[in-house]
């Protein structure tokens, strides 16, 4: 036997129930990640459509824009008796900001020489209550605009208009957009006869809206149609301040240019790959990866279930936060200090470069490293050690980057099956191992 074949880690049956074994009692059920239906017969699927088992109903409505402000101010009484918009516009799990001045002020100039505007998308999520599916930038640039909060900007054909702001703008200019309407095409609410039916068909009228322009990233459907409280769980604790560093996202992003090649980013000096990060950081936040990351930590606790590893990790995703919303809050309660406890200690033992893989030229946090790193650092057996190897950091620090040195294939981001998975689960465990073995 090589020194080589030596050194692989073999992982069986008995690794992965150690990991099962460290699963809380909520999170002891099962996904059905290997269920496949049945092939059904044209008797069978010509009864489902006559049925419309599977069939969107819709309404559509035409809003003038003089009354957006108003409309999306308008406030109805909750099922609490308190106060609550009819037209929620700005979800907390909606996409983050991308529009410019530019940009929004390009849709006023489309309703000024009457260029067609796609319509919006509302899903009605209780009777007359509304959620803006897509669209809400569209909205949000229209009441940005009729409450004078930007001046036009970047326009092409009326660029005499540039600076002005609404209330500024030539009486008739003002009246012939103020007749100008945006057409609404609503989701009814009985579309679906379950939260889980309303919650496929809203996905798939998101992919299908999103199939060209700025398409939404996963999480940004995700969140969108997933909504529940372990999404709201992954939305506050990717705010954590630690995380954030470590993933290089600005406090404050702000749209920049796009990135550079990864390859070339080690033959660049320091300040320019610090700018090359910075932007990564806010493509991230722009595309709700960050939210995906905190969620990927929670649901990679049950990879071991997953057949397919990281080949269809966005199915893992969606089928983990579905049964993930229904966990009890004292599991999400217990989820939350998981996650901050163990983001705390890989800062204070590794630093900022904790999801790199540990050498100078390479600086980029992946998925690939961050995965196993946290699922490691938060095994129980680890959990005992932490302080002590916070004190000796070096030989944690030391025993990892060798690891990584060694098994740079393993680590380069295009192996993801199954095996690999827990390959990679195996090495950054035995080298948690390793350290605590020193330092004892």
């Amino acid at each position: 036997m090589t020194k080589d074949s030596q050194q692989k880690p073999k992982v069986g049956a008995q690794t992965r129930q150690a990991a099962m074994n460290h699963l809380l009692d909520f999170e002891k059920v099962s996904f059905d990640y290997g269920a496949s239906a049945p092939k059904a017969s044209d008797e069978e699927l010509n009864s489902r459509y006559v049925k419309g088992e599977i069939r969107i109903v819709t309404e559509q409505a035409r809003y003038p824009l003089a009354g957006i402000l108003k409309m999306l101010k308008e406030e109805i009484e909750g099922d609490t008796g308190e106060k609550e918009l009819r037209y929620k516009l700005d979800p907390e799990y909606q996409r983050r900001h991308r529009w410019t001045d530019e940009r929004k002020s390009r849709l006023i100039e489309s309703f000024l020489i009457n260029v067609p505007v796609p319509p919006i998308f509302l899903y009605e999520y209780d009777l007359a209550r509304f959620e803006v599916m897509d669209g809400r930038q569209r909205l949000s640039a229209l009441s940005d605009f009729y409450a004078d909060e930007f001046a036009l900007t970047g326009l092409q054909h009326w660029s005499e208009l540039d600076g002005r702001k609404y209330s500024e703008l030539p009486s008739k200019v003002r009246d012939g957009i103020d007749r100008r309407y945006i057409s609404s095409v609503i989701l009814l609410q009985e579309t679906a006869a379950s939260d889980e039916q309303a919650a496929m068909l809203k996905k798939l009228v998101f992919e299908r809206l999103n199939s060209g322009g700025v398409k939404l990233a996963s999480q940004e459907t995700r969140n969108a149609v997933y909504n529940g409280p372990l999404n709201k769980l992954c939305l506050e604790l990717s705010a954590n301040d630690k995380f954030q560093r470590m993933w290089g996202i600005p406090v404050d992003p702000k749209p920049e240019e796009k990135d550079a090649d990864e390859e070339a980013e080690e033959t660049l000096d320091e300040s320019t790959r610090a700018g090359i990060r910075k932007r990564a950081g806010i493509s991230m936040f722009e595309k709700m990866e960050d939210v995906e990351l905190v969620l990927r930590f929670f649901a990679y606790r049950k990879i071991g279930e997953f057949k397919a590893g990281l080949n269809k990790i966005s199915d893992f995703l969606d089928r983990f936060i579905i049964e993930g919303n229904k966990f009890p809050s004292v599991g999400l309660e217990k989820y939350r200090s998981m996650f901050d406890e163990t983001v705390d200690f890989l800062w204070k033992a590794l630093g900022k470069g904790a999801f790199t893989v540990l050498t100078p030229s390479k600086t980029r946090p992946t998925k690939i490293v961050y995965d196993p790193l946290m699922f490691a650092a938060n095994n129980p057996d680890v959990k005992l050690h932490h302080a002590n190897l916070i004190k000796n950091k070096k030989k944690l620090r030391d025993e990892l980057k060798e690891m990584y040195e060694r098994e740079h294939d393993l680590f380069s981001g295009r192996r993801t099956n199954f095996k690999d998975t827990q390959d990679r689960n195996h090495c950054v465990s035995e080298a948690f191992a390793a350290a605590i073995a020193k330092i004892r």
